[in-house]
């Protein structure tokens, strides 16, 4: 664990700053289009690695026709597409980021709820910061939702002032899966959860580690396509991690093969 926190700026010493970006898919089409079309516009094609989507079993063959025509069209950053093994997002993005071969990645929703323009800054922030979390925030000055709801809103920003409570943390947002970080912190925690908390879960974990986290405002607006499995009493699941991840030893929350690396 220690040499995962003192690597600092030597950890881009012998190889250049690539990014690998993870895009989960079930029904998408359009707004998936979108999320890549943006990313190639945006972002300097010598960071862009590579375009990783995890498609679910259950994926429309309209969602398989656009990756397939994505492919066809793409010919700037290498696109890769396969179905997640394990059922859950949660796993599928992990599923996903074992296979990234960048420096750092970064994990997007097809649906648009995660806005790929914020990408090319979140790059600008890593590449000074190269061993930060940089996580994107509803919460502070210029951040927002669009289409979320009173009753949606005042919960989350409940439930993450609880969170700040409890970990004695100024981080605003630690709900959100949206984050851009070096890859093999974000594969040194464990990832437990199988559905949409794995965010939480995973950002909790690096909290109690140490890491170091940059904020940057983002606004959330509501999906463009699909139907969110993301439920009530999903969300209250969430409880479950807040606390045992809290008032657990600080080396359980380190994946099988940091943990036993740390013995």
């Amino acid at each position: 664990m220690g040499e995962l926190l003192t690597q600092g700026c030597d950890f881009l010493k012998n190889k250049p700053y690539s990014l690998s970006v993870v895009i989960t898919a079930v029904n998408e089409t359009k707004s998936l289009k979108d999320n890549v079309d943006v990313l190639l516009k945006t972002c300097d094609k010598n960071d862009l690695k590579e375009i990783i989507i995890v498609l679910s079993k259950k994926a429309s063959g309209e969602c398989l026709e656009t990756v397939k025509d994505i492919k066809n069209s793409s010919s700037t950053v290498p696109l890769v597409s396969f179905f997640q093994e394990e059922p859950g997002l949660g796993r599928a993005i992990h599923e996903a980021m074992k296979r990234a071969t960048g420096s750092h990645v970064v994990y997007l929703t097809a649906d648009g709820d995660t806005d790929p323009y914020l990408v090319e800054n979140m790059v600008k922030l890593s590449k000074k910061n190269p061993r930060a979390v940089v996580l994107a925030s509803r919460w502070v000055k210029g951040g927002g939702f669009e289409g979320y709801g009173f009753f949606n809103r005042l919960l989350n920003r409940i439930f993450n002032l609880i969170v700040q409570i409890l970990y004695l943390t100024r981080l605003s947002d630690l709900t959100y899966a949206y984050r851009l970080a070096p890859t093999d912190l974000s594969l040194s925690v464990k990832w437990d959860s199988a559905s949409s908390s794995v965010g939480l879960e995973t950002n909790l974990r690096m909290l109690r580690l140490g890491y170091e986290f940059i904020e940057l405002p983002a606004v959330w607006r509501v999906r463009q396509e699909g139907k969110s499995s993301n439920s009530f009493l999903n969300k209250l699941g969430y409880l479950r991690y807040v606390f045992s991840v809290r008032f657990s030893s600080i080396k359980s929350n380190l994946s099988t093969n940091e943990s036993e690396q740390a013995k």
